[in-house]
């Protein structure tokens, strides 16, 4: 009993002693989380509930443990860059990382307002995210800092949606490509099947000798690319962690494609078995619904085996594990940062954050704040008020009555529902008293995810492309189009003739976030509100937009939309000067201080080749040799050299001190590598002898 509570004393005692050590670190990590959370929260917000919702975005599930991992294996890389800023010469260049910092800062806020101008707010504002980081990074670090987690900042990228557009295209390439594949897969093992790929989607057709022929289509989902976008995230993943040359890394790209490719065409020649051999139930439940997910496992397993095995890549690397020289211990005694020797990095961060470091946090955290509450920019409109509605069906409270119009509504389209995955299509027309004027359709899509609330573009275009057709439209026009005066709801207004019906169709549509209560029921949604005109005989496009602006106002007015104009936003063109003039600053101050360090190195090296003692020059030329070949050199390394050349051991403090000459010449400089994951301190020649 007493030894058990002398455990848990010690235990205790080693959490309290942790927490003593390293509470700054967390307060600050903290913040720094806060910063982020405060600028980018409604985005991440929406981000997570299209990530539980849509198969395109679940990859951002696994986007938290592939960066934790990665910010913990580059954390030495990290530590090491803070420790070498004691080793930097003081010089005036002092406040450029911070510069440059805020500049990246200002270009997020620039990207992220524009973003918020245009119909596609969302994908604007997370790719402003990992340049805002950046930013950020530079702001309370350093360089090297941001150096160390230029991987982790290039996973946010594919935090960004990929454009419809583009995921309809070549998904419907990868489909063709895989229905090809697996239907020759299918009649080499005699399954009786035939292949049509003259309309929509490839479709494998299945004859069994009881019952109906069952069709299996393979459209974007089945095609495979959202598994491939979640495979090159753990590409880059993994292109992080390895020891391999850049080109074996190039190579995992190439392999894991093929291997995907070849799980998803086994895939769709499982599904289709299995509803031969077994049931199209069972083919569905078991091959269908959970086969996307486990695939993706299994296809990122097979390509870690296959790059060990076949590109010789080391997946599971750790830290190298020399021991220390003789001259760690005395300088890890003085409290050194760094073996001069041999390079080791000693990892001392016990250290608090200094007061600069938690003044340059508390303003970029107010900054940031400030920034928030003035720009009121969320990602969608969002309604003010709660809308009740006592049912979907033949419900009009959704919609305002409009002077000389009659509000009907028509009817809910219920098949849509179920295919398009939504909770209402409604369909609605507003008739005019005036004859003359035509009828504007207004449609209402209710969804918990705006992946369920397609775009026109998409529905018309891109996914006929997709699929190796013709659109089955010819636009007329396409632009963004601002609604409410003072607003910031920003719709998109589309104009298409169908060839086939011989009709033009004009459209107004707006995506918005709204609270819908149904009896009891409290419930938040995504909208979209699609007004519609169709015409037989368009003879002027102007009178149609007009009509649909007018009702597009007073349609947006009635869902009383909270996205106001802000007063910041007004003094853009301000920013946008600032920016330029930081900018202009940023590279005078780089090319002042490049070309002062040009002319010095160049007079000191006239002067050094006329006085220098031999030994200084031997240390230089040597230093020179081997990054021709090494690109940098530890000082074990110069002295290991010159002791080959002369026959004679350099005396490691004459050789420190030599090398700090050159250094203050211009001649040489201090950096940081990296070896088996681990940072060592080298030695990089400037001058070529």
């Amino acid at each position: 009993m007493v030894d058990v509570m002398e455990k848990s004393t010690d235990k205790i005692g080693r959490i309290i002693s942790i927490f003593k050590d390293y509470w700054q670190h967390a307060l600050a990590l903290s913040i720094f989380l806060l910063i982020v959370g405060v600028v980018y929260w409604r985005d991440l917000e929406i981000l997570a509930n299209e990530a539980f919702h849509s198969e395109a975005l679940s990859h951002v599930l696994l986007m938290p443990f592939f960066v934790g991992v990665l910010l913990y294996w580059k954390r030495d890389a990290f530590k090491a860059a803070l420790a070498f800023n004691s080793l930097e010469k003081k010089s005036e260049k002092i406040f450029f990382d911070e510069l440059v910092g805020l500049s990246l800062c200002l270009i997020a806020f620039l990207v992220y307002w524009y973003g918020s101008h245009t119909f596609y707010p969302l994908e604007y504002h997370l790719l402003s995210l990992p340049i805002f980081v950046a930013g950020a990074v530079l702001v309370l670090f350093n360089l090297k800092a941001l150096k160390a987690f230029a991987i982790p900042l290039v996973l946010l990228v594919f935090l960004v949606p990929l454009p419809s557009e583009v995921a309809y295209t070549l998904g419907g390439s990868l489909a063709n490509l895989n229905t090809q594949v697996s239907y020759t897969l299918l009649k080499g093992l005699g399954v009786p099947v035939a292949l049509n790929t003259t309309y929509g989607s490839p479709t494998i057709t299945l004859a069994k000798p009881q019952g109906m022929p069952i069709p299996f289509t393979i459209g974007v989902a089945c095609s495979g690319i959202y598994m491939l976008t979640a495979f090159f995230m753990f590409a880059v993943f993994l292109a992080a962690i390895v020891q391999a040359p850049l080109l074996k890394k190039a190579l995992i790209f190439i392999l894991g494609f093929a291997v995907f490719e070849v799980l998803n065409i086994v895939r769709i020649t499982s599904i289709v078995s299995a509803a031969y051999f077994l049931s199209e139930e069972i083919a569905m439940l078991i091959f269908h619904s959970a086969a996307g997910l486990i695939l993706t496992f299994i296809g990122i397993f097979i390509t870690l085996g296959l790059s060990e095995k076949l590109l010789g890549i080391k997946v599971a690397t750790g830290k190298a594990g020399t021991p220390p020289c003789p001259e760690c211990i005395k300088l890890q005694e003085k409290f050194w940062n760094f073996c001069l020797n041999c390079g080791r990095f000693f990892n001392p961060f016990r250290r608090k954050p200094s007061k600069i470091f938690w003044t340059k946090l508390t303003l970029l955290l107010i900054g940031c704040c400030l920034i928030s509450l003035s720009v009121n920019a969320p990602v969608f409109v969002i309604s003010k008020e709660t809308m009740e509605v006592t049912s979907w069906e033949g419900t009009t409270e959704v919609l305002p009555q409009i002077p000389e119009h009659s509000l009907v509504f028509l009817y809910r389209d219920t098949d849509y529902e179920r295919i398009a995955k939504q909770d209402a299509s409604l369909v609605y027309a507003y008739f005019p008293a005036n004859l003359s004027k035509p009828v504007t359709y207004v449609l209402i899509s209710v969804a918990n995810s705006i992946s369920n609330l397609h775009s026109w573009e998409v529905c018309l275009i891109s996914w006929q492309t997709a699929h190796g057709r013709y659109p089955l439209v010819e636009v007329l026009a396409s632009k963004d189009i601002q609604l409410l005066e003072g607003k910031q709801l920003i719709a998109r207004y589309l104009v298409f003739y169908d060839s086939r019906e011989k009709y033009t169709q004009f459209t107004l549509y707006w995506y918005e976030r709204a609270t819908f209560k149904i009896g009891a029921t409290v419930q938040q949604r995504f909208v979209r509100i699609s007004l519609v005109i169709l015409v037989w005989k368009a003879s002027s496009h102007q009178q149609y937009e007009s009509q649909l602006l007018e009702l597009g106002d007073a349609v947006a007015q009635h869902w009383k939309p909270i996205k106001t104009q802000s007063l910041l936003s007004l003094g853009i063109p301000a920013q946008q000067a600032l920016l330029a003039f930081s900018t202009a600053l940023i590279v005078v101050t780089k090319m002042a201080q490049y070309t002062r360090d040009w002319r010095k190195r160049i007079n000191n090296l006239k002067i050094f080749n006329n006085i220098a003692s031999p030994t200084d020059k031997l240390v230089l030329q040597t230093l020179t040799e081997l990054g021709k070949t090494k690109g940098a050199a530890t000082t074990a390394e110069i002295s290991s050299a010159i002791k080959n050349k002369t026959g004679k051991t350099a005396k490691f403090e004459r050789l420190v001190e030599r090398l700090n000459r050159l250094r203050e010449y211009g001649f040489i400089k201090m950096d940081i590598a990296m070896s088996d994951n681990s940072p060592i301190l080298v030695w990089k020649s400037l001058v070529s002898l």
